[in-house]
């Protein structure tokens, strides 16, 4: 196990996986995922808000957010950056999620492969055990991360739109 407690890459630990085509290039998808003003527009659920309290891009630089739920619920998270091969491939290990409960402590490598003017946006969430997968997904992760590449998607047109 790695120092974040979580077996290394193809390991086969616990994952949840969301793939999704964007009609963008590579490196406007990748800056979407590691410039603030636009992560703010895109990450998390539908009817969800994130405030970044800090974002320090670079291998072993922290990243520090809260999401505020429809409901008034707060989900802080930390997140330390691990890997960054712009734009193919970010790898982040975060801590976090539910106050009560850290549902959202995994590795997140998410993987940007071009094709033409296109990109496959592969996003795996490593989970330590399979009891702490299942509790991601009771607490909704699974339609949360659907939500958010939908975001994403919406944003990465009205950017294409406004050119």
């Amino acid at each position: 196990m790695g120092k974040n407690r979580l077996p290394g890459r193809g390991s086969g630990a616990p994952e949840l996986v969301f793939s999704r085509a964007f009609n963008a290039p590579a490196d406007a998808v990748y800056r979407a995922w590691t410039d603030p003003a636009r992560l703010v527009q895109w990450w998390g659920p539908h009817g969800f808000r994130l405030t970044i309290q800090e974002m320090d891009v670079r291998v072993g630089g922290t990243w520090r957010y809260v999401l505020h739920g429809p409901d008034g619920t707060q989900y802080p998270n930390v997140a330390v950056f691990e890997e960054l091969d712009p734009p193919r491939r970010l790898v982040f290990f975060n801590t976090g999620g539910h106050v009560e409960d850290k549902h959202l402590t995994c590795r997140m490598i998410a993987t940007f492969a071009e094709d033409g003017a296109r990109t496959l946006v592969t996003l795996q969430m490593q989970f330590e055990t399979v009891e702490a997968l299942d509790r991601a997904k009771a607490r909704g992760a699974k339609a949360g991360g659907e939500e958010s590449f939908q975001r994403l998607a919406e944003l990465l047109e009205d950017s294409q739109h406004s050119r």
